[in-house]
């Protein structure tokens, strides 16, 4: 029997100098009956400690607490602590705890206790783990961090465009991130009145990638926020679409300023009408419009009468009141498709899509009309309301004809000059010359 038992004995003793980690067994008495070289190696045992064969469990936490390895102690306090070390061994109880030691590694070690009385311990290096989690965490951390302090939030869908995941959404949109987990992207960002055709939206319908795509969506509080869109869609290892991850940045101000910009560069300051250069832009898109349809394109031109008087006798303040009274009879009685711009001065330029010479006549006669019945306040004590007409000149043109806006413009000027000419407050056709009142 002695000679089997010794060679289970050595066979069991191959297998666990064979495991990763460090493996001890004590038995009910507290002495150690198994180790493996690797437990010795990781605590950094001497030799001598196992010089007459296995120690007890005090012995070995002696040694640990005369060497730091339970962390500083006073005289007399190794011997205390060894005691409670084997105090709380008598317990049995089930644990598993992480151990820092003094050289910077950091064992993870469980134990269990046997059936028959003692336990079996096992130790793993963990150091290499507990770096990359701490390094992780950090990474995590600053990500945090810079989300919290950036106009940025992150997010991932489903397959089917509901949230599952969103950080930094509240302090951009206002919607704490429960608010949204779960909730269809598309129907709580986009603005309702055009979310269906939103680009964003139906890219991610084609799961497309999305780069910098800017978007109007809706704070929680109904505020248009801006954001600009960026995400790529997700595939599981199977190719399977799983959905999508990305990030919004928050240009609202900067896009804000980029329409105003716009808004300066394509407006007239005084009435907030169009300029001469929306009004090119949009006469080089009628008429291509025009040529597609083959549709007639008519233009009015508006001259203020005897304006010249109103700024020598009430002065330019007035005149400006007056110039934006204008722009306000004729913006508010036009379609929406029409354009109307400031063209300089005292003159306004009128572009009546789908519109033939005798249909440009009547909205002229509407607006003259219309302009005619206006009483302006001027803010003057000595002169609180005024009243002023206008010249309306009409030209048509053909989808035959080939000529640049500024040949329409002169065509439309004859015009006004045959009104002005004819007494003013009127309108005269180009094509016929023709003055009505």
């Amino acid at each position: 029997m002695d000679k089997p038992n010794a060679g289970y004995q050595d066979s069991l003793q191959t297998i666990i100098d064979f495991l990763p980690g460090g493996i001890t067994m004590f038995n009910a008495e507290q002495q150690m009956v198994v180790c493996n070289q690797n437990f010795r190696t990781l605590l950094e045992f001497p030799d001598s400690l196992f010089a007459d064969g296995l120690p007890t469990l005090r012995a070995l936490a002696l040694f640990n607490a005369e060497r730091g390895e339970y962390g500083e102690y006073k005289e007399g306090g190794a011997q205390v602590i060894a005691d409670q070390v084997c105090e709380r061994a008598r317990t049995r109880q089930p644990h598993v705890f992480e151990r820092q030691r003094p050289n910077g590694t950091t064992l993870e070690i469980r134990g269990e206790p046997l059936p028959g009385g003692g336990w079996v311990s096992i130790y793993t290096d963990i150091t290499e783990r507990k770096r990359d989690e701490e390094a992780l965490r950090r990474v995590k951390d600053m990500m945090s961090a810079a989300i919290s302090f950036s106009p940025t939030f992150i997010w991932e869908t489903d397959a089917a465009g509901n949230y599952t995941h969103l950080q930094g959404v509240e302090h951009i949109l206002g919607f704490a991130e429960s608010d949204l987990l779960g909730q269809q992207r598309g129907s709580t960002l986009c603005d309702p009145t055009h979310c269906d055709n939103c680009e964003v939206g139906r890219r991610m319908q084609a799961r497309e990638s999305i780069e910098r795509l800017v978007v109007e969506s809706r704070s929680k509080a109904g505020a248009s926020v801006w954001l600009s869109t960026s995400a790529q869609p997700v595939f599981d290892q199977g190719g399977a679409y799983t959905g999508y991850r990305g990030v919004d940045v928050d240009v609202t101000e900067i896009t804000l300023a980029r329409q105003a910009l716009e808004q300066i560069a394509l407006h007239d300051t005084l009435t907030g009408l169009a300029n001469r250069r929306k009004f090119q832009d949009r006469y080089e898109l009628e008429r291509l419009r025009q040529a597609r349809l083959g549709l007639p394109l008519t233009l009015v031109l508006v001259d203020v009468d005897h304006f010249k008087q109103v700024n020598d006798t009430w002065g330019h303040i007035v005149g400006d009141v007056c110039l934006k009274a204008v722009a306000n009879v004729l913006s508010s009685h036009l379609r929406t498709i029409d354009l109307v711009a400031r063209f300089g001065g005292e003159e306004f330029l009128i572009l009546l899509s789908d519109a033939n010479l005798t249909e440009g006549a009547l909205v002229a006669e509407k607006l003259r009309r219309a302009l005619e019945g206006t009483v302006i306040e001027t803010g003057l004590a000595a002169q609180p309301a005024l009243q002023i007409t206008a010249s309306f000149g009409v030209t048509t043109l053909l989808p035959s004809e080939d000529l640049s806006l500024e040949a329409v413009i002169e065509r439309a000027d004859g015009a006004v000059y045959a009104a002005k000419h004819s007494g003013r407050n009127r309108v005269c056709s180009a094509e016929s010359a023709v003055a009505t009142v």
